[in-house]
């Protein structure tokens, strides 16, 4: 069983009062009393913070030199700790460096507070000395907790793997991810076989990545519903609130998570273990799509005609890859313009949001060519197809003779700055989508706008194929505008 412990943040015992009180009425079987985070607390004052707290409090006095706030001499802070094992607080966070001598003196006592050896590592570690760490917790504690920042997914599939060994064992732990990358760890608890997993009030985490207390609760008890966007990098994303949105909308517990994955470490072993971690379903995006095909052990025809995967559900024993790009960009393009063959495209970029974009061209009709910054890459792609490809510095010696002109590339996105356009390639009256959604307007888009052709941002191709996703994972009809409406107050 997975206990809730909710973190207190606050700067002065009564705040504590009141914060225990709501944290306990969201489902917190415990609260984390931050002791090192009370301005000016003095021994005496201990007894009264217990008699505030309205149920089991864990009290932790973090030193400065394991992050914490508090910069008690060695001493004095031990003295701290053993009256409040004294006074009968539920249990006591002590640090594996720091109080190895009081963890091992209590340890022996026959009447005292459950003991939690923490460890709280600088840097991202090897399995291997995670494991290590997290065994000499245990063996100084009844629960050892080791927490470790995360960089990327791979650190929290790493950490999950280690703690369902460790569960495996009988020991009683908690293993933490740190970060918006280590989420997962928090999300995931149960799967994990963590004892305990620490959680926030709304808007006040004690450590990055922690969960709100009611959402922590609600993933522990029932059915969950737990997705995530799989790509590199991931931080622009707003797929986040505008899933979680949808989500809310229907009354369905869950939560949807960035996943950075860097290039070539999304296999299937990866795939494997979010299935077994509880996910019902993953959304990839650059640079993973080709990856996801090859993955997938059953694909859609959308997929299959694509050769790219971006949505990936788990059915049973399978993984099953869907595009719904293509769907997200037809509704793009819906009402844009008419398309007939005497309709020339120029499609920039040849990754996999390229191919859905194509595939949805020739499905209309129009007459495409593709350019891309890799030759190879768009001759390939012109070869699926049947289509045109030239190489990049052809492309500037068009001189306006396209009627829709997309692109593909991330160049504009939030994080990779830039224009992949020269102004020849736009004229009046032609139309320009661009599929990058953040920001609202790339400098694409303005240097097409300055030309005279009719732009558009790739929100709505966001919105679209997102809703798609939604209804292939829950087999529910989502609320596209409390989606979009997510997405649109996310990037303002």
């Amino acid at each position: 069983m997975t206990l809730v412990v909710a973190s207190l943040v606050e700067g002065g015992i009564a705040g504590a009062s009141g914060s225990s009180r709501e944290a306990f009425a969201k489902g917190a079987d415990a609260v984390e009393i931050r002791l090192d985070l009370i301005k000016g607390l003095r021994l005496e004052d201990l007894a009264k913070v217990k008699r505030e707290v309205n149920g089991p409090a864990i009290a932790t006095l973090r030193s400065a030199k394991e992050g914490g706030g508090s910069r008690l001499s060695r001493q004095a802070r031990a003295t701290m700790l053993r009256e409040a094992a004294r006074l009968g607080f539920h249990g006591l966070d002590l640090e594996v460096g720091s109080d190895r001598d009081i963890l091992l003196d209590l340890k022996g006592q026959r009447s005292r507070p459950l003991l939690i050896a923490s460890a709280h590592l600088k840097h991202p570690v090897s399995s291997e000395e995670f494991e290590r760490t997290l065994e000499v917790a245990c063996s100084l504690g009844d629960i050892g907790k080791v927490a470790m920042p995360c960089e990327h997914a791979c650190h929290a599939l790493m950490l999950a793997e280690v703690g369902m060994s460790m569960s495996r064992k009988s020991s009683r732990f908690v293993a933490i991810g740190v970060g918006t990358q280590g989420q997962l760890t928090r999300v995931c608890a149960r799967e994990l076989g963590s004892a305990m997993v620490y959680a926030c009030l709304p808007e006040r985490p004690a450590a990055p990545g922690q969960v709100d207390v009611a959402l922590q609760r609600a993933l522990l008890e029932g059915e969950k519903n737990v997705f995530g966007l799989v790509g590199h990098l991931v931080s622009h994303s707003v797929s986040k609130p505008m899933q979680e949105a949808a989500l809310s909308k229907l009354g369905m517990v869950g939560t949807y998570l960035p996943l950075d994955f860097p290039p070539g470490s999304f296999d299937m072993k990866a795939l494997r273990q979010l299935r077994s971690l509880g996910f019902r379903g993953l959304n990839v995006t650059i640079p993973h799509k080709a990856a996801a095909f090859q993955l997938c052990s059953r694909k859609s025809a959308a997929a299959l005609s694509t050769g790219a995967v971006n949505t990936i559900t788990f059915e049973d024993s399978e993984s099953v890859g869907e595009n719904t790009d293509v769907i997200g960009f037809s509704r793009l393009l819906d009402g844009k313009m008419r398309i007939s063959p005497k309709t020339s495209c120029m499609v920039l970029g040849a990754g996999g949001a390229a191919r859905a974009v194509v595939h949805v061209l020739r499905g209309r009709g129009a007459t495409v060519t593709v350019a891309d910054v890799e030759g190879d890459r768009a001759e390939e792609l012109a070869r699926l197809f049947g289509v045109h490809s030239i190489p990049p510095g052809g492309l500037w010696e068009a001189k306006g003779r396209f009627d829709l002109i997309v692109n593909c590339t991330p160049v504009g996105m939030e994080g990779v700055p830039g224009n992949p356009f020269k102004r020849n390639i736009f004229r009046r009256g032609s139309v320009f989508l661009d599929i990058v959604f953040n920001p609202l307007e790339t400098e694409a888009m303005k240097m097409a706008k300055g030309a005279g052709a009719k732009v558009f941002g790739g929100l709505e191709m966001l919105v679209q194929q997102g809703a798609e996703s939604f209804r292939i994972w829950t087999g529910k009809e989502p609320d596209v505008a409390a989606m979009r409406k997510a997405a649109k107050e996310a990037l303002e």
